[in-house]
């Protein structure tokens, strides 16, 4: 039982070591993180850089002597350590350590494609397959791996992983690219460009899939993948280009598709790019579907392993449970019939422009700024376009227009900048950067707004307007007390016996979404069950602690990482004296519980610590137990014909004993002497053990203490001369002669031993 539970608590430090949540992401990069570094200052860089992994932020100055800006904006950080700051560029994986030197780390294979990070240092990579001969043979590589960058030990490690379903995958798998993702709540979702052939045939079955992956499975997010895939008649003779998601709401949701898939293809023979939509209705509905009837044990599903080699893998019938596949290895459908493709005026503004297309790439910005961009990008950068959606049309304008000397810009790169939110172009010959900002402020149309959404990108409201702000800000005031106020409160006390109705008047009603939650406590007190009439509010207090607090009246959204909290208190103070509770059962596990999370905390981190040095030790205690067995096998082929000589010579000290013979005396004179022969006797051999040496040779050992065949074998050499020494013993007495055979044998026996 106990042994059952060690491999379990193992079994749990082991996922909490390398486990993660699901990131709260920024606002800017709520559905998608466009980049991991940002420059901090891009009207005049100097070194300073903004670092995002999975909703955090950090600031580092990085030399120029270390890495020019061109080169850092294309990194693909994992981690927020300053000192040891792990990223992907040119697909290796390298450290920056101590923001002076840069090495590369060891990883056993190749990060060829897209590196997604989902912070405490893990990452999701989908590798870039490109055989279009199905030659081989080739490296095997994962369709879906999740990687651990270990920062102390640098190195990467594959935690999880889509293997190849049989060893030959290569024959059938001529092009597997992931060409973009979002993310949004605890899901994320892969878009993949692939073309696959059936065996032995030189047909090419191109498709675009998505995969759907749970967040909040941690480390077991690739067990609970599902997949949808489509095909169109135009893929047998376009190649796709590119495909990413468009993702449009609020005022600009035009029809009833949540989704789209924007895609650019090459038309053959002619080499003609075209610009094609697709959308689907409802593609969160389509996924349960797909794992729900996998689960019912449905033949319409295949497994996406099976289907990529044109095989039908059957599914296991199971319970449903939503994000687990159990045991059905991310189940696969074929959606083609229920995809909706589009021809609209946007396809054909996008259409004018596909000629020169290099990359497209949509910028979003949710709730509650409803902003949203394709960005048409070209090489040479002189062709590209920002084209910006509305809610009946899409406008396109050239992005370089205004740039002074933009022959510098010829072979730049186009990033989007996080903070300041920005759209940039860097020059790789000189580092010139030239940016363009993105109006964030102007959409948020009120205090609460603006202050809440908008002061992480420095909006300011001012005059009813919110507007861009160069100066600094003081957080505090800003967010307290500023939007609205609390004018009054009643009642001033609250105990068991009277009512527990909170009445509270703010100066002006307090607007909010589904989004937002509203606050409202006393110290730990809180107030619950809250009704609100413009800018009166009713709520009931719960009673938990006795004392004089301000009441605290809060707007929060937790939905962004970087929301603001904005709050209200009160003037006055409420007096609360709570219920006495003898024994609170609650206290108690809560206190039960911490303590169990505290001791999980330090046995994590022991385990963490110390994992290498004990297997060491183990693997120098396992080789020193090799030794001595080795040394002891040695000892035993060394001194084996010894021993059996020392066999043999006691052998015939027994027989001989037989033939001992006394002359008859009295039984007392006969005990006497026979007492007095082996105290002789014993003299005799002690003599003959000094006068003679006995060497051999032994292998050294490592342990201190010799083993026991050594002890053994130097027993045996010590007890030889007793033996040599008592073969035959003989004495002539007067008086008749009697035989003694068993005196003589216990006679034998004590000098033996």
């Amino acid at each position: 039982m106990f042994f059952h539970l060690l491999i379990w608590i193992v079994s749990l430090i082991n996922q909490i070591s390398y486990s993660f949540k699901p990131p709260k992401h920024d606002s800017s990069f709520y559905y998608k993180t466009h980049a991991s570094v940002s420059v901090t200052n891009p009207k005049n860089h100097t070194t300073s850089y903004g670092i995002y992994v999975a909703g955090q932020t950090i600031t580092v100055d990085i030399p120029t002597s270390v890495v020019n800006v061109s080169e850092i904006l294309d990194w693909k950080v994992v981690n927020i350590n300053k000192d040891r700051l792990m990223f992907v560029h040119k697909k290796k994986p390298q450290i920056l350590i101590n923001r002076q030197t840069i090495k590369e780390i060891a990883y056993s294979g190749e990060l060829s494609g897209s590196i997604i990070a989902f912070g405490d240092n893990e990452a999701l990579h989908v590798p870039t397959i490109f055989n279009p001969n199905l030659t081989g043979p080739v490296p095997q590589w994962n369709y879906l791996e999740l990687l651990h960058f270990d920062d102390s030990n640098e190195k990467v490690s594959v935690v999880r992983s889509l293997k190849w379903l049989k060893d030959d995958d290569w024959k059938f798998i001529r092009e597997w690219k992931m060409t973009d993702y979002i993310h949004f709540e605890d899901k994320l979702y892969l878009a993949i460009s692939r073309s696959i052939s059936k065996a032995n045939s030189q047909s090419i079955n191109r498709e675009i899939s998505i995969i759907r992956l749970c967040l909040d499975k941690g480390i077991e997010l690739i067990s609970s993948a599902v997949e949808i895939h489509f095909t169109r008649p135009e893929f047998t003779t376009n190649k796709i280009n590119d495909a990413i998601f468009v993702f449009i709401f609020g005022t600009l949701f035009r029809e009833s598709h949540e989704l789209e898939l924007h895609t650019t293809q090459v038309q053959s023979p002619s080499n003609a790019k075209v610009y094609n939509i697709y959308a689907m209705s409802d593609i969160i509905a389509l996924f349960e579907q797909t794992a729900n009837e996998c689960a019912s044990g449905s033949g319409n599903i295949n497994l996406l392993q099976y289907h990529l080699r044109s095989e039908v893998g059957k599914c296991k019938k199971t319970s449903y449970k939503s994000c687990s596949t159990k045991g059905n290895m991310v189940p696969s459908k074929n959606v083609s019939r229920v995809l909706v493709g589009q021809t609209t005026s946007f396809a054909n503004t996008f259409n004018s422009l596909a000629t020169v297309f290099h990359k497209i790439q949509f910028v979003v910005l949710p709730y509650p700024y409803i902003k949203a961009s394709i960005l048409m990008l070209t090489k040479p950068i002189y062709n590209t376009s920002i084209c910006v959606f509305s809610a009946v049309t899409i406008e396109c304008r050239n992005f370089i227009g205004n740039v002074d000397n933009y022959t510098e810009f010829a072979e730049a790169d186009f990033h989007v900048n996080k903070h300041p939110h920005a759209l940039l172009i860097v020059s790789k010959k000189t580092g010139r950067v030239y940016s363009d900002s993105i109006e964030v402020c102007s959409n948020l149309n009120s205090c609460t707004r603006c202050i809440m959404y908008g002061l992480y990108f420095d909006c300011i409201w001012s005059n009813s307007i919110c507007t861009l702000g160069d100066q600094p800000k003081n957080k505090t005031e800003l967010t307290v007390d500023y939007c609205f106020k609390v004018i009054d409160i009643s009642p001033l006390i609250f105990n068991t016996s009277l009512p527990r109705l909170l009445k509270i008047q703010l100066d002006k009603p307090v607007i909010r979404s589904s989004q937002e939650q509203l606050v409202i406590r006393a110290g730990h007190n809180h107030c619950t069950n809250f009704t609100m009439n413009g800018p009166f509010l009713n709520c009931s207090m719960d009673l938990t602690e006795s004392g004089e607090f301000k009441i605290d009246v809060s707007l929060q959204n937790d939905r962004y990482a970087d929301a603001a909290t904005l709050s209200a208190v009160s003037n006055d103070k409420v007096n609360i004296s709570a219920p006495e509770r003898e024994h609170d059962n609650n206290n108690l596990t809560l206190i039960l519980i911490f303590g169990l999370l505290v001791s999980s905390f330090i046995l994590v981190a022991s385990y963490t610590d110390q994992n290498k040095k004990h297997l060491k030790e183990f693997y120098e205690r396992a080789r020193s137990t090799k030794i001595m067995q080795t040394a002891t096998e040695t000892m035993k082929s060394k001194f084996s014909p010894l021993m059996k000589r020392l066999a043999s010579k006691k052998k015939s000290i027994s027989v001989k004993s037989k033939e001992f013979s006394l002359p008859m005396e009295s039984p007392k004179s006969l005990s006497k002497k026979s007492k007095i022969t082996v105290t002789d006797q014993g003299k005799i051999a002690k003599k003959t053990k000094e006068a003679r040496k006995v060497s051999f040779s032994m292998e050294t050992l490592p342990a201190k203490k010799k083993s026991t065949s050594e002890i053994a074998v130097t027993n045996q050499l010590e007890i030889a001369p007793k033996k040599s020494k008592s073969k035959k013993i003989s004495r002539s007495r007067r008086g008749s002669s009697l035989t003694m055979r068993s005196k003589s044998v216990t006679d034998s026996s004590k000098l033996t031993k």
